[in-house]
């Protein structure tokens, strides 16, 4: 429940009984029942401040109320104790609160199994045990609550059919969500909440379809079964819900298409469906929706153009449609849209060039087109994006690369731009100005010929550069070790010469604990792919960060030796330097990179041995060595005694006991390509995987910061935050 749906519940149920919050004493049985529910805590946090005297109802969230004709509130009505804390078991005693009306136990640790005896609080009207760890069976205390107004038991542990539970003839706010419920959602689970206005069914493990969903009441205004096994087609009695605001069905295997009927709902403001099987072709009905602000249906199988209608939307705010097979161009007119500010297209199957009238959304701050067949120039009305914080037209067929700049630049507020696999073959500007606020910047995979520009060293704040799969040249610039911010850096699979200037060990977030990648958050239980090894298995994240610290010089012609003074790079996670022709020992320092868990020092042309300082990267899952000149034993314990043999074979002399008996001969390096002479490669930077993870998770997470900076809802916290085996069931596609 809301906090605002809370106080109203709160003054109703105040109003209603005269209750005064100032008392002489209580009733001495409430009082023995409140110091019985005390005993039973582990922990006396709050409880400190209940004295051991008779004043019951000056104590902290306790409310007396008038019992009769009796002149000053004796009877506990109202015990409220949220987010207090609080351990241990709910004391049965609580049951001998009689006329308690308002109990709130939520976000605690309360555990164990809900007392019988709470089933004689016959008048209470407000029940909130949500946020806890409370496990069993639900039904049977829950039976005999038939003044029940608002019922929540989220987020607990709760087992058992729902069929079970009786009506609630009073019942309001009905949430039931992220249990361990069973059952079909049959008929007699609508009747047993008839009357309810809110209904919050998600994150269990119900089965079976909404028919019988007219013995709901009319009145219903949210109806939330998110994260369930629900299937089949969306049954005609869900349109003749005149009042419904809020329709969230996500994470379920509902099919078909979406009836016309939706048109009837003319009050809905959301509706959320995403990763279920819908298919077919968008109702083109979104005229008589104009209160509509989130549709949200990503991950489904709908096809054909976007519905013309939508334009008529004027409120919505959200329109997430991503990885679907929406085919056509983009023929929307935007301009009927002022009040958008996310929209998410990518992975899909449009074509053609981008409307101009999209930068008629003033409020436009996420824009992802991404993974399409979209092609052309970005227009230069894109440059009134003022409000443009993401942006990602990655994988499409977009040309000119400097005009595309020089319009965006004019995008004071952009922090996020992705253009990679665009742009095939072209030069990369000299000459860019603005991206003054930019952080993320990938322009990969594009086969761009040129040197690394110097108009990068004015984007101040930058913490990702991803210049990877190009036919870049010419040496790595000293001036990237001065981007104080910068802690991902990939510029493999380019042409660039010379050796390893000593200023890229100068960088700051690599050196400093304050590692800037906390500021570039993800969404979470969403894994971060970085890119495919050799392996084809890739490198996972799935902390609530951006990517991890790197730097990826792989496939290149570096040469010289790798500077001592890499030893700097105290919070760096990823090295690559795989495939160049690096000379020299490996220095011992390498070892001080305490957080390092991957080092890839492959294919060039290393001489010595394996410093043994290198069993002190305790972190280290990923390590190789091989195709080098190396000699001497191999160090053992810790991580090395479980890198496989591929990650030191192509050695002459390198001995391990159980692989590599010294003098054992020298297998050839393997001739790789030194050129960029293919986009597609075994060994490619995917954009597309990268988009996945981490463009999923800033656009997941900037969503959340868009919706909870203009309007709070705890339901969608359920929505966007789910179990990562759901995640994975549904994305299989």
């Amino acid at each position: 429940m809301t906090y605002l749906r809370w106080v109203f519940f709160a003054c109703f149920v105040c109003s209603s009984l005269g209750i005064q919050t100032l008392s002489q004493s209580c009733d001495p049985s409430d009082l023995l029942a409140l110091k019985e529910f005390a005993g039973n805590l582990t922990n006396e946090s709050i409880i400190t401040s209940w004295s051991n005297n008779s004043f019951c109802c000056q104590w902290d969230g306790v409310v007396c109320g008038k019992e009769g004709n009796e002149s000053v509130a004796t009877r506990v009505a109202m015990l409220i104790l949220p987010k207090k804390g609080l351990k241990g078991i709910i004391s049965r005693s609580l049951g001998r609160l009689d006329k308690l009306k308002l109990l709130d136990l939520s976000c605690n640790h309360f555990e164990g199994v809900l007392p019988a005896e709470l089933s004689n609080l016959k008048q209470l009207q407000v029940l909130d045990l949500s946020h806890n760890m409370l496990r069993g069976r639900v039904s049977p205390v829950l039976f005999g609550l038939k003044m029940i107004q608002s019922l929540n038991v989220s987020s607990n542990s709760f087992s058992g059919d729902l069929m079970e539970l009786g009506g609630f003839p009073n019942l309001l706010v009905f949430n039931v969500s992220n249990n361990s419920l069973t059952g079909m959602l049959n008929s007699q689970i609508w009747s047993a909440s008839n009357g309810t206005e809110i209904l919050d069914l998600s994150m269990n493990h119900f089965v079976g379809n909404l028919e019988g969903l007219d013995n709901c009441s009319s009145s219903l205004k949210e109806l939330h079964a998110d994260v369930n096994s629900l299937s089949g087609h969306l049954p005609g009695s869900l349109y003749s819900f005149p009042s419904l605001q809020q329709l969230s069905l996500s994470e379920n295997y509902f099919s078909g298409q979406l009836s016309k009927e939706l048109s009837k709902l003319t009050s809905l403001n959301y509706l959320i469906i995403f990763g279920n099987h819908f298919s077919g072709e968008l109702p083109n009905v979104f005229g008589n929706l104009t209160n509509l602000e989130f549709f949200i249906a990503n991950s489904n199988f709908f096809s054909g153009p976007l519905p013309l209608s939508l334009a008529l939307c004027s409120k919505l705010r959200v329109l997430d449609l991503r990885n679907n097979s929406l085919t056509g161009s983009i023929d929307l007119n935007f301009t009927g849209l002022p009040s958008l500010g996310i929209l998410l297209l990518g992975s899909n199957r449009f074509s053609g060039p981008l409307p101009n009238s999209l930068a008629d959304c003033h409020q436009l701050k996420i824009l992802s087109l991404a993974k399409n067949g979209f092609a052309g120039q970005v227009p230069e009305t894109f440059a009134k994006l003022k409000s443009l914080l993401f942006l990602s037209l990655s994988n499409n067929s977009f040309v000119d690369l400097s005009k595309a700049l020089s319009v965006l630049q004019q995008c004071k507020n952009l922090t996020t731009l992705i253009l990679t696999k665009n742009f095939i073959g072209e030069e990369i500007p000299k000459i860019v100005s603005g991206f003054e606020s930019l952080m993320v910047l990938g322009i990969g995979y594009c086969g761009l010929k040129g040197h690394i520009p110097v108009w990068l060293s004015s984007c101040k704040k930058l913490h990702v550069l991803d210049l990877a799969w190009n036919h870049l040249d010419g040496r790595i610039p000293p001036w990237i070790g001065l981007m104080e911010n910068l802690f991902y850096l990939d510029l493999s699979n380019n042409s660039l010469i010379g050796e390893i200037p000593i200023n890229l060990t100068e960088l700051k977030s690599l050196i400093s604990t304050n590692c800037c990648s906390s500021n570039l958050t993800s969404a979470a239980g969403i894994p971060l792919f970085v890119k495919r090894t050799r392996s084809s298995n890739g490198l996972q994240y799935k902390q609530a960060s951006s990517f991890p610290p790197s730097i990826s010089l792989s496939n290149n012609m570096i040469n010289g030796t790798i500077p001592p003074e890499v030893g700097r790079w105290k919070q760096l996670h990823v090295l690559d330097l795989s495939r160049n022709n690096i000379s020299g020992t490996m220095p011992n320092s390498i070892s001080e990179m305490q957080n390092l868990e991957y080092l890839d020092l492959s294919s060039n042309d290393l001489i010595g041995s394996i410093p043994k300082s290198f069993d002190k990267l305790t972190f280290l899952s990923k390590f190789s060595v091989a195709y080098n000149h190396l000699h001497g034993e191999i160090p053992t314990g810790g991580q090395f005694d479980t890198f496989p043999a591929s990650s030191f074979e192509g050695n002459l002399g390198l001995c391990r006991e159980i692989d590599f008996p010294c003098g054992s001969s020298i297998v050839p390096k393997p001739v790789i390509p030194q050129q960029l002479t293919e986009l597609e490669s075994p060994f490619a930077f995917d954009w597309k995987v990268v988009m996945i993870g981490y463009g999923t998770g800033i656009i997941i997470g900037l969503v959340l910061g868009y919706i909870f900076c203009t309007r709070k809802y705890e339901w969608f916290d359920k929505i966007y935050e789910m179990r990562p085996n759901r995640i994975e069931i549904k994305r299989g596609r």
